[in-house]
C-alpha cells in the first residue's frame, strides 16, 4: 500500500467518522425520541472500524520508516508528537472558548479527543519497544497495548478506547511480514479474501448482538459479555483494516479516469489534514445538535433538517480544518527557525524531569497545607455540631437533625445526593421559615453529622429512615416533605408507604422517574450492563476523590463551585465547616452508594402518582425547563404525577437546580405562599385548620 493511497483512504475515513458522529446525534437509539431522525443509522456502529484503520496505518507506517532509516528513532518523540500536540492544543483552546461562552467547561473539553490520548500512548510505547529494535520488540509493544487496555478499563473508558488500539500492533506485524502474508503468497487469493471478509462480518455481527447472545446463553455476569464483545470488535477492526489494506494494495496510485482523478485529489486534500479535520469537526457537530455537548446542556443553534445539518457541519469543518492546518504550518516554520525551540527539543527530557520535580514539590507542600487547614476546621465543625445539631436514634443508628421553629406544619427538608451536609447548607432556607413553621433538616447516614451505615440505601430504606426519624423527634404530624433533586424519589416512596402522615409535598428541582429509562435506553443494552457500569464508575469516582483529597487539590479544582453555591447563602462564617464536610463526604461511601443505587431507586417509584387529596408543588427551575436535560420534558413528567387536586401544580422558578442554596429567600417566599394557599383551600382533608 503506497503512502498516497493510504493518505486518500484516511481522508475518506475522516469524512466517514464525521458522518458517524453526526449519526450519533441524529439516528442512534440513545438520541431522545423527540430529536431522533432516520437517515444516518448505517453510520452509527462503524466508528471503531474506521479508527482501527488509522491505527493500522500508523503502526504500518512507523515500521516501514524504521526499516529504511537507521537513524529514525533519534528525536522520534519530538518529531511525531510535535504536530499532534500542536493541533490538539489549538483545538482544545477553541473548544475552551466556545464552551466557556455557553457555560459548559467540564472535562474533557473535546469529547472526541480520545484519539489523541490513545495515539500519544501508542507512540510512547513504540519508542520504548523499538528504540533498540530487538526480536522481542513486537512482544513488548503488545504488552504495552495490553497494559493500556487494562488502564482504560479501570478508568471506565468507552469500548472504542480499547477495541481499536490493538490494531496498531497488527499494522506493525503486517509491515514486517508483508511479503509472507496471505495477500502475497501464491494460491487462491480470492478464497483467502472471502475468508477474511467472513471473519470480519461474523465478528461484527456477533459483537453488535453480544447482549442478545449473552441473554440466550443465560450469562448473568455482564463483565463476561463485555469482554466477549471487546474481543469480537478487536478482531472485526483488525479484519476490516486488513481488507482495506488488501484492496488498497491492488489500486493504482493514479487513475486515468477524470472523475476518479478529481476524487483522488479531493481525498488527498482531506488526507493532508486528517488530524485537523478529526479534532475540529466535533465542535460543529455539537453546536448544531439538539443539545450542546451533552443531553443535559441546552442547544446552541439546533438544525433539525438532517441534510442541512450534515452539509453545514461538513463545510464549516473543512474550512476550519484548512485554517488550522495553515496556522500550524506557520507555527512549525517559526519553530524550525527558532534556536530556543531547537534547544528545548534537545533538552526536552531534562525540562520534563525538572517540571515533574517542581510539580511534586508543590503537591507535597500544598497537601500539607490543606491537611493543616482541615485539622483547624475540625474545631469549628465541633462547635457547629454542639450548637445546632441534635441526634435521634433510629434502628440503632444516630441520625443528625437540625430542628428549629414552631408552627402548624413540620417542614422536612431533604438534601440532594451531592449535598455533603444538608443540616448546614439548607439551614439558611429553614431559618427564613422558622418564625412561622417547624422546620427539620435530616442528614442521611454518612453525610453531614450522621455516622455512616452498612445498610443498602434503597428507596424503602430512605423512606423508613425519614419516617422513623420524624417519629423519634415527635414531629410526625402535619408533615410537608420538601425534597431537593434525588431525595424526591425517597419522598415519593414515603408518600406511597405512609400517605396518611403527609400533608403536602414541595419538590425543588425534583428528579422524575423517567430518568431511569432515559439513562438506560440506548446508552445501555440491558439493566445488567447499566448496574455494572454504575458499580465501576462509582468505584473510580471514589478513587479519584481520595487522590484529590490526599493531595489537597480538592480545594483547587472543586471548591470554587462550592464557594459559588455557598457564599450566597449568608453562612460565610461556616464555610470552613462546609469545606471540611465536602472533604469528608463528597464522593465517599454514602454519596457513591446513593449513585450506585440510582436506577433501582428510580424504578422503585416509576409508577408514582400523587394521591388526589394531597397538595403538591413542583418547583421547576427555568434552566432545567429550557434545556430539557436528557431529552425529558420535565414539566410534562411532573404533570403525569398530578392527580387533579387544585393545589397540585408546577411552578417555574428563576435560576438553576442549585438556586435553593444561593437564592434561599426567593425559595422560602415560594414555599410560604404555597403553604398559605393550603390554609386557604377548604376542600383538603389533610390540612390543619
Amino acid at each position: 500500500m503506497s503512502r498516497k493511497t493510504s493518505k486518500r483512504i484516511c481522508g475518506l475515513f475522516s469524512i466517514l467518522i464525521m458522518m458517524h458522529h453526526l449519526a450519533q446525534r441524529t439516528s442512534a437509539s440513545w438520541v431522545p425520541a423527540a430529536f431522533r431522525q432516520p437517515g444516518l443509522g448505517v453510520f452509527v456502529p462503524i466508528g471503531y472500524l474506521l479508527v482501527s484503520f488509522f491505527f493500522f496505518c500508523s503502526g504500518y507506517g512507523l515500521i516501514k520508516r524504521l526499516r529504511t532509516d537507521d537513524d529514525y528513532m533519534h528525536g522520534f518523540l519530538i518529531r511525531r508528537l510535535n504536530r499532534l500536540l500542536m493541533v490538539f492544543v489549538l483545538t482544545e483552546i477553541i473548544f475552551l472558548l466556545v464552551r466557556f461562552a455557553f457555560e459548559s467547561t467540564d472535562l474533557p473539553l473535546n469529547p472526541y479527543s480520545w484519539f489523541v490520548y490513545t495515539i500519544f500512548f501508542l507512540y510512547i510505547g513504540f519508542y520504548f519497544s523499538y528504540r533498540k529494535n530487538s526480536h522481542i520488540s513486537l512482544l513488548l509493544m503488545i504488552l504495552w497495548i495490553f497494559g493500556y487496555c487494562v488502564i482504560c478499563h479501570i478508568l471506565v473508558k468507552g469500548n472504542w478506547w480499547i477495541n481499536t488500539a490493538p490494531v496498531f500492533a497488527v499494522g506493525i506485524y503486517m509491515a514486517d511480514h508483508e511479503e509472507n502474508t496471505l495477500f502475497r503468497r501464491s494460491g487462491n487469493r480470492i478464497l483467502r479474501f472471502v475468508l477474511l471478509a467472513a471473519i470480519f462480518l461474523s465478528c461484527f455481527f456477533l459483537s453488535e448482538n453480544a447482549n442478545a447472545i449473552g441473554h440466550l446463553l443465560n450469562i448473568s455476569a455482564y463483565g463476561i459479555i463485555y469482554l466477549f464483545q471487546i474481543l469480537l470488535q478487536t478482531i472485526a477492526g483488525s479484519a476490516f483494516s486488513l481488507l482495506v489494506f488488501w484492496i488498497a494494495s491492488s489500486l493504482k496510485e493514479e487513475s486515468d479516469n477524470k472523475v476518479m482523478y478529481i476524487l483522488e485529489k479531493v481525498l488527498s486534500f482531506y488526507g493532508g489534514m486528517t488530524l485537523e479535520f478529526y479534532l475540529i469537526h466535533g465542535l460543529f457537530v455539537m453546536l448544531f445538535s439538539h443539545h450542546f455537548i451533552y443531553d443535559s446542556n441546552p442547544p446552541v443553534c439546533y438544525i433539525r433538517n438532517v441534510p442541512l445539518y450534515v452539509l453545514t457541519v461538513f463545510l464549516l469543518s473543512t474550512a476550519a480544518a484548512f485554517l488550522l492546518r495553515k496556522i500550524c504550518d506557520l507555527i512549525s516554520a517559526g519553530y524550525q527557525a527558532s534556536e530556543i525551540f531547537q534547544k528545548f527539543c534537545k533538552d526536552a527530557k531534562k525540562f520534563a524531569f525538572i517540571f515533574l520535580l517542581i510539580l511534586t514539590g508543590i503537591t507535597i507542600a500544598y497537601s500539607v497545607h490543606r491537611h493543616r487547614l482541615s485539622a483547624d476546621a475540625s474545631r469549628k465543625l465541633t462547635e457547629y455540631r454542639d450548637e445546632y445539631i441534635t441526634y435521634e436514634t433510629v434502628a440503632g443508628e444516630e441520625i443528625a437533625v437540625y430542628l428549629t421553629g414552631e408552627g402548624p406544619y413540620t417542614l422536612v427538608f431533604l438534601g440532594a445526593e451531592f449535598d455533603t451536609c444538608p443540616t448546614l447548607s439548607l439551614r439558611v432556607l429553614t431559618d427564613k421559615l422558622s418564625d412561622r413553621y417547624r422546620c427539620m433538616i435530616i442528614d442521611y447516614p454518612g453525610k453531614g453529622f450522621s455516622p455512616d451505615t452498612d445498610r443498602e440505601r434503597s428507596a424503602d430504606y430512605f423512606a423508613d429512615l425519614i419516617h422513623d426519624t420524624l417519629q423519634a423527634a415527635d414531629a410526625g404530624q402535619n408533615i410537608i416533605l420538601i425534597p431537593h433533586q434525588i431525595s424526591a424519589f425517597y419522598a415519593y416512596r414515603y408518600i406511597e408507604k405512609y400517605p396518611e402522615e403527609v400533608t403536602g409535598l414541595i419538590g425543588i428541582s425534583a428528579l422524575v422517574p423517567e430518568l431511569a429509562t432515559r439513562f438506560l435506553d440506548g446508552n445501555f443494552s440491558s439493566v445488567d450492563e447499566y448496574r455494572w457500569y454504575l458499580k465501576r464508575i462509582t468505584r473510580l469516582d471514589g478513587f479519584i476523590q481520595k487522590c484529590l483529597n490526599f493531595t489537597g487539590y480538592t480545594a483547587l479544582f472543586q471548591m470554587p463551585a462550592l464557594e459559588y453555591l455557598f457564599y450566597g447563602s449568608g453562612l460565610k462564617e461556616y464555610y470552613p465547616v462546609m469545606e471540611e464536610m465536602f472533604f469528608r463526604h463528597y464522593q465517599q461511601a454514602a454519596h457513591l452508594d446513593e449513585q450506585r443505587n440510582f436506577y433501582d431507586n428510580c424504578m422503585a417509584v416509576k409508577d408514582f402518582k400523587l394521591p388526589d387529596y394531597l397538595p403538591a408543588l413542583f418547583m421547576l427551575d427555568y434552566a432545567t425547563k429550557e434545556s430539557e436535560p436528557y431529552g425529558i420534558k420535565w414539566e410534562d413528567e411532573y404533570n403525569k404525577m398530578i392527580a387533579g387536586h387544585e393545589l397540585q401544580k408546577v411552578e417555574i422558578i428563576s435560576g438553576d437546580p442549585y438556586a435553593v442554596y444561593y437564592r434561599a429567600g426567593y425559595i422560602a417566599d415560594r414555599i410560604d405562599k404555597f403553604l398559605m394557599d393550603i390554609d386557604d383551600c377548604s376542600d383538603t382533608d389533610h390540612v390543619v385548620q
